[in-house]
């Protein structure tokens, strides 16, 4: 069954992704950015992935087509009878008849959840658009991921994220299973304790074995600077616009990069969800 590894861009899920990478891995194994590197640690990059999309002769380039399969996509990769760990920027909303998910595929989801003002810094930067532009894309709830599609300068829609609200909520209302709500900055400030409890939550819902030597490595093998070092040194697929997609690792950059303006934009649309989650 599928656990979710699931956020708004730019709000630390690759990073979860590296951690738990790291602690499955065999002892002694050179830890790499790209590739999988364990039979017991099964990861997809991305939901929905391009390669399963074709092999499913699933047409990506019309949207609703790819809706109308999520339950058809996540019963393929649910095959191998094992957990996997699929990350995804796709709200957990429905469309028309369809749900992104059900009980019947999904075993639970940690949804990393990051300050507004600092997503449309990071995000800004990995997408190459203005602060402006990406804040409207951000309160859109007619907001796609787009990712190419192998073939030149071609993209489609991959999945729909709506405005930064949006997504929050829907992650956070969905009661079919148990999710896992970790706030980016805990992973920064609060870093052990944060991780702990991500594998806590693993061992109740996944009888994940929990090893303080191995959850002790994985911090130090993930911390950001060497995840910085490792991509300039090998590269990384994921990376768009910007000099690294492991930029900075940091929290309250937009004081320093915003305008007064545009905080007061951010604050006023996103206020209930930043009040709740204690950002202002």
């Amino acid at each position: 069954m599928i656990i979710w590894l699931a956020s708004y861009p730019k709000s630390g899920n690759t990073w979860l992704r590296m951690f738990l990478k790291s602690y499955f891995q065999k002892p002694g194994t050179e830890f790499k950015l790209e590739g999988s590197v364990l039979d017991d640690f099964k990861t997809h990059n991305g939901f929905p992935d391009l390669n399963i999309l074709k092999h499913l002769k699933i047409d990506f380039n019309i949207f609703t087509e790819i809706v109308r399969n999520w339950e058809t996509i996540q019963d393929y990769i649910n095959l191998n009878n094992r957990t996997n760990f699929v990350k995804t920027h796709n709200s957990m909303c429905t469309i028309g008849p369809y749900k992104f998910t059900n009980n019947r595929n999904t075993k639970g989801g940690i949804y990393l959840v990051r300050d507004p003002r600092d997503v449309l810094i990071s995000y800004s930067n990995h997408t190459g658009y203005d602060y402006e532009t990406t804040f409207e894309h951000m309160c859109s709830s007619i907001n796609y991921e787009t990712t190419s599609t192998g073939d030149k300068d071609k993209t489609f829609h991959k999945s729909l994220m709506g405005s930064w609200s949006d997504h929050y909520n829907s992650w956070k209302r969905y009661k079919s299973s148990k999710i896992l709500i970790i706030k980016y900055e805990d992973m920064i400030n609060n870093t052990y304790n944060t991780f702990k409890k991500i594998i806590n939550y693993l061992n109740e819902i996944d009888d994940l074995k929990i090893n303080e030597e191995k959850l002790s490595n994985a911090i130090k093998q993930t911390k950001f600077d060497k995840l910085q070092k490792i991509e300039k040194e090998q590269g990384f697929s994921e990376k768009k616009g910007g000099e690294l997609f492991f930029r900075k690792g940091q929290s309250g950059s937009w004081k320093n990069e915003l305008s007064t303006n545009l905080i007061n934009k951010v604050e006023r649309v996103f206020y209930k969800e930043m009040k709740e989650l204690g950002y202002i």
